[in-house]
């Protein structure tokens, strides 16, 4: 809103415009007027107003057609319409109010109610203007913690003996909670996750930093699955309780020469294990997401990757996405997707189905794959 508020006044009667501009014009406001409801029109959509003041019975075109257009057009900002009628008739009033008018005045307009509304509207317009400042603000700083949290994804790498990795993770909004790492080892094993903070946005992109640099910190000092998971549990613990988070968390310890594969479950969805003939059984993986109690133990299984085939972690995001008739994706359309297609990675092509599925419809919750796969023999 500008320093000293622009109105609009808009009446067919030259009286009571000199009324309305000879009151308003002494409490420093700047005022210009239209005759007619076509030119006030045209001079809204030009000048863009703080506020307008606009009668309604005009001819050629009356107030509450030029309210109705300047209200239904998405590019016009805005704009407090205060409607002055001669009828007090509250279906008057009911079909000004529908029209779009965000207040009315019944003349003869008494000053101090002018005076009233015209300083209510004022400060309506200028809260307005500051949300929308501050929300221009704060999309900044969100496209700038989108640009840090990016820096959390790992560069792919290349793994030894003909096996390989691929991940991606991409956020509901623009950070989330969603995270995944590939983490290579001093023995030659590889570490990888994906793990899920719940809820989204900031908080949780917060917490999935934290989880992040503490799995960092301490596998090179505990490359053990169990004692690195009850360790970071107790950390995440005390980060997490007292704030109602937790996180889910699929991680594994892979070796590319053998194929041997380690995995813990801290309640997350379970990877699915592709082969050429369908799908394997993995162990049942069991464990309570991290955050939750201190000093839980948790339950290593091992299994053998061979040639050709893949294990997918992915977050609940995938199963969950939503489209435009708010039906979920579901594990059963994962599946049928591996069935039907053909190629690793698969995780590349359960992505770009997942968008056209989802259609126009936004994305409901925050979406991760990972995929580590051999060449078959």
């Amino acid at each position: 809103m500008r320093k000293r508020p622009l109105i609009l006044i808009v009446d067919d009667n030259p009286e009571a415009l000199d009324i309305f501009e000879a009151r308003l014009a002494t409490l420093d406001y700047e005022i210009i007027t239209a005759p007619d409801g076509e030119t006030g029109l045209a001079m809204a959509r030009r000048e863009k107003p703080d506020l307008i003041l606009l009668d309604i019975m005009m001819p050629i075109m009356d107030g509450l057609t030029v309210c109705r257009q300047l209200k239904s057009d998405p590019a016009f900002p805005f704009i407090p319409i205060i409607l002055v009628t001669a009828k007090s008739d509250t279906k008057d009033v009911v079909a000004g109010l529908e029209a779009g008018g965000d207040e009315y005045l019944t003349k003869p307009v008494e000053h101090a109610a002018l005076v009233a509304r015209v300083g209510s509207m004022l400060r309506i317009k200028g809260l307005h203007d500051k949300v929308l400042e501050q929300s221009a603000q704060l999309r900044i700083q969100l496209e700038a913690a989108t640009k840090v949290q990016c820096l959390f994804w790992p560069e792919i790498p290349k793994m030894e003996a003909g096996s390989h990795v691929w991940a991606i993770s991409v956020p509901a909004a623009y950070v989330g909670g969603d995270l995944y790492d590939v983490i290579k080892l001093p023995d030659g094993s590889w570490l990888l996750y994906v793990a899920d903070v719940s809820g989204k946005g900031v908080p949780a992109a917060l917490i999935m930093a934290a989880l992040s640099t503490k799995i960092r910190s301490e596998v090179t000092l505990r490359p053990n699955l169990e004692d690195l998971i009850e360790t970071v549990n107790n950390v995440m613990y005390y980060l997490m309780s007292g704030e109602s988070f937790f996180a889910t968390i699929i991680l594994g310890r892979y070796w590319p020469f053998t194929g041997k594969m380690q995995l813990v479950n801290c309640g997350h969805l379970q990877p699915l294990w592709i082969t050429n003939e369908g799908f394997k059984e993995l162990p049942e993986l069991k464990g309570i997401s991290l955050g939750l109690n201190p000093d839980t133990r948790y339950e290593t299984k091992e299994i053998s990757i061979f040639p050709g085939e893949s294990l997918l972690f992915f977050s609940d995001g995938v199963v969950e996405a939503e489209n435009e008739s708010q039906e979920l994706y579901g594990p059963d359309r994962l599946t049928d997707y591996t069935k039907n297609n053909n190629g690793q990675p698969w995780g590349e092509g359960i992505l770009e189905e997942i968008k056209n599925w989802r259609g126009k419809a936004k994305a409901n919750d925050d979406l991760t794959l990972l995929e580590i796969w051999r060449d078959p023999q």
